[in-house]
């Protein structure tokens, strides 16, 4: 049975509640060891992808498709008044 306190801390936040329910071993692991409720954070925010090497790559492809998407705007607009008759 998980000690009350940690149970509390869970219903306070639902993401980790829900990693939990996705990773059945952690219920284990934290009814057993109480203390590693900080290694289930930090696993939780690779789960999430929350960590800062995750979000600067999430951020570099948001940028990249930025660039795409402009660069395919610019080229419908040349095309656009290169062609008069169409």
């Amino acid at each position: 049975m998980m000690r009350q306190e940690i149970l509390h801390y869970l219903n306070t936040r639902p993401d980790l509640k829900f990693f939990i329910r996705e990773r059945p071993e952690w219920y284990r692991t934290l009814s057993r060891n109480p203390g590693s409720m900080q290694e289930l954070e930090e696993q939780a925010k690779v789960f999430f992808g929350k960590t800062f090497g995750q979000r600067v790559d999430r951020f570099h492809q948001q940028l990249k498709s930025i660039g795409l998407l402009m660069e395919l705007l610019g080229e419908a607009g040349g095309d656009k008044n290169n062609n008069p008759g169409s």
